[in-house]
Parts: C-alpha cells; sequence; structure tokens
C-alpha cells in the first residue's frame, strides 16, 4: 500500500490560480469529495459497505502508524504462542495489506 502525502494548499489544486496570479479573480481552493453516494441520494462512504479486515487495517494504522506492519505481525506471533489460530489468520492478513514479504515470512517461521 502506498502512502502519498500532499499539501492543501497547493497551486495546482487552486481553481483559477493563474487568473488569481494577474489579480482577475480570487482564489477558489479546491476541495476534496467523495462521490460514492449512499443508497438514498446523499453523498459518502457507508461504513457498512466497507471491507471489515480493510477497516481494521485502517484502524491499526492510525495507531501505530509506519511501524502498523511489524506491530500486526506480533500480533499474529502473540496470537500463535496462546494458540488462537482465528487470530493468528486475522493478524497475517492485516500484516498481508502492509506488507506480504513480512506475512510470508511469518508462515514460513
Amino acid at each position: 500500500m502506498s502512502i502519498r502525502f500532499a499539501s492543501a494548499n497547493h497551486p495546482v489544486r487552486k481553481l483559477g490560480w493563474r487568473a488569481a496570479g494577474r489579480g482577475l479573480v480570487a482564489p477558489a481552493l479546491a476541495r476534496a469529495a467523495n462521490d460514492n453516494a449512499f443508497p438514498d441520494g446523499r453523498i459518502g462512504v457507508a461504513a457498512t459497505s466497507l471491507d471489515p479486515l480493510l477497516t481494521d487495517a485502517l484502524r491499526h494504522f492510525a495507531i501505530y502508524g509506519l511501524a502498523a506492519a511489524e506491530a500486526a505481525v506480533d500480533a499474529a506471533a502473540e496470537a500463535a504462542r496462546s494458540g488462537d489460530a482465528e487470530g493468528q489468520t486475522h493478524w497475517l492478513a492485516v500484516t498481508r495489506m502492509f506488507d506480504r514479504r513480512l506475512a510470508a515470512r511469518m508462515l514460513c517461521e
């Protein structure tokens, strides 16, 4: 999974930035928008429509940041030591979302 950080105030994402540079119009900042629609026509993403594993992986990433893969593989190892096969499978799947090679190495051990 690649991560791209971008400034919200980038000149390319400002609407009318060329005309604004000449003083003709005031620049309007382009806003990011989610165009996924709810069944009733509202715009957004329903939390129930997301993959539960993806949701768990994103929450895990929110806590551990770039060390999320190592923390997930540690959780998988802890689940294996305690005999929780379902927990180990879950944490290996989360690890696989971050780093496939690390998950494969964990399976080989």
